[in-house]
Formats: C-alpha cells, sequence, structure tokens
C-alpha cells in the first residue's frame, strides 16, 4: 500500500513538473474541442476543413509547475516600544552568622581518593 502510493505521487510529480500540454480547437469561431496532448492535423474534424484556410484555429498552451522551488519564510516586525527597566541596585546586609550556617548544612559527598578501591569497583546488593 505505501509503494504504490508513493509510486502515483511520484508520477503525479513528474508529470506535474514536466508540463501537459492542451489544445483547445475553434471552428468558425466557437469552441469545437478541448484536448489534452498535442496532436498535429491537417484538417478540422467538425467541418472537414483544411486548417490553413483560417476559417479553424487551434491554441495550443503548455501547464506546467515552476522549478523554482522556496523554503517558507517567516517574517515578524514589532511596533511596539521597549520597556526600558531602571538600574537600581540595593545592597541588603548579610551578618557572617547566616553565611556560615548556609555552609554548615553542605555535606559534600568523600573524595574518591581517598576511598578504598573495592568501594569503587564492588557490587553492594542489598
Amino acid at each position: 500500500m505505501k509503494k504504490s502510493m508513493v509510486t502515483i505521487l511520484a508520477f503525479l510529480y513528474l508529470t506535474i513538473t514536466s508540463g501537459v500540454v492542451v489544445n483547445w480547437h475553434y471552428c468558425m469561431g466557437d469552441l469545437s474541442s478541448i484536448e489534452i496532448g498535442a496532436r498535429n492535423s491537417s484538417h478540422c474534424e467538425k467541418c472537414g476543413m483544411a486548417d490553413k484556410k483560417g476559417c479553424c484555429e487551434t491554441e495550443y498552451k503548455l501547464f506546467k509547475v515552476q522549478d523554482e522551488h522556496q523554503l517558507a519564510k517567516i517574517s515578524w516586525e514589532s511596533n511596539a516600544i521597549p520597556a526600558i527597566a531602571p538600574a537600581t541596585t540595593s545592597l541588603l546586609p548579610v551578618s557572617y552568622a547566616e553565611v556560615t550556617r548556609i555552609q554548615e548544612h553542605y555535606h559534600a559527598p568523600p573524595d574518591e581518593r581517598s576511598n578504598f578501591i573495592y568501594l569503587h569497583t564492588g557490587v553492594f546488593r542489598i
């Protein structure tokens, strides 16, 4: 299913990018027929006269997708005025006792170099 869908889409894309020729045949000023594909005929199928006499006219048009594929671009402009915050600083007094109390609660893991090797490589099952 997936392969057939990919094949159909590939064929459709190839057809659209290659182009399709459409013929509009006017006989005595009226639209006589519309055909897909370029077919050269020396006489009109409706009235039987030769195309060179001037009563019949055939227009050929090529319908094709342009080959210029472009990426989508995002464009965003802001008309808002940027807000400028005032630069103020305030220094709060901090006592030395509060700083030492914060540092006392920090317990780092032990240094790996001071531990024994079997603690690093051993498996402890609980």
